[in-house]
């Protein structure tokens, strides 16, 4: 601090020390008032940032908050779209293939039904069931008791199963009896047929069409008789053409040979034996 602030008779006045003392004391007081505003300026600007910090926070969270709320907005309508689609989607599959799965089930039950139950046994069972509800009724109607039922319907069915048994050797042995009978008539059927159809041709003939047909049915005798007796006409025509051939080679070849004849030896006819044959097939 300088001297030449004080007045001048206080300098006068008060010693070196006195001044020394007064000068510190003021030099701490402003040193403490220069420190006080420094701390209060800095007290006050620390207010003015944190209410600037906070006034920015404030802007800044609004804005940010703005922003999440849009895109949450724009991204909860796409995810509702997204979900609404899939479940569209899923609802369709899910009815298509709930569609089929019940389809597949019902045609694997039916046929599983069909081939493990046959219709004839389940309308059998469906009689039975009728036919046991009628036998029910009927025994409340004449009070028949149970046991007395039971015996009679186990006796009558014994003898139903004998009757059953006896009716079918019968039957069987009828059977039998109609099928010789069947044989027999076809046989004699048959047989006149042939006999009605060979009538007025040639022995040779008949027994040849005989022996081919005897063991044939009268259907089978009717369509082919015509053609047998037609397969034994070429046989025989080609039998006779070969005769003829045999015939006309031996009387040529004696023919041609010389032979001396003495006037006492009458000339012999010559026997072939071809055109014997030939003429006993013409006969």
């Amino acid at each position: 601090m300088n001297k030449n602030v004080l007045p001048e008779n206080a300098e006068k006045m008060l010693s070196e020390k006195s001044i020394d003392d007064i000068e510190n004391a003021i030099s701490e007081k402003i040193e403490l008032q220069v420190e006080a505003a420094l701390t209060n300026q800095d007290e006050l600007y620390a207010g003015k940032l944190q209410e600037l910090v906070a006034a920015i926070d404030k802007d800044h969270s609004t804005k940010l908050t703005r922003v999440v709320e849009a895109i949450d907005h724009s991204n909860a309508t796409k995810l509702v779209k997204v979900v609404k689609k899939y479940e569209r989607e899923l609802g369709t599959d899910a009815s298509k293939f709930k569609n089929t799965l019940v389809e597949s089930i019902s045609d694997y039950i039916e046929e599983y039904i069909k081939d493990s139950v046959p219709t004839a046994a389940i309308v059998e069972a469906t009689q039975n069931r009728a036919a046991r509800d009628v036998l029910t009724n009927l025994r409340k109607v004449l009070a028949v008791d149970s046991s007395l039922m039971n015996e009679s319907v186990k006796e009558a069915v014994v003898d139903g199963k004998q009757q059953i048994n006896v009716l079918a050797k019968q039957v069987n042995q009828l059977e039998k009896q109609n099928n010789l009978l069947k044989e027999a008539y076809n046989k004699n059927k048959a047989d006149l047929l042939l006999e009605t159809k060979t009538a007025g041709i040639s022995d040779k003939k008949k027994e040849y069409l005989k022996k081919i047909l005897s063991d044939k049915t009268p259907k089978f005798i009717e369509e082919n008789f015509e053609y047998t007796a037609k397969l034994f006409d070429k046989k025989e025509n080609e039998r006779i053409q070969v005769i003829k051939e045999e015939a006309f080679v031996q009387r040529k070849v004696k023919a041609d040979a010389p032979r001396i004849i003495s006037k006492k030896e009458k000339p012999k006819e010559a026997r072939n034996p071809y055109l014997e044959e030939l003429q006993r097939i013409h006969k």
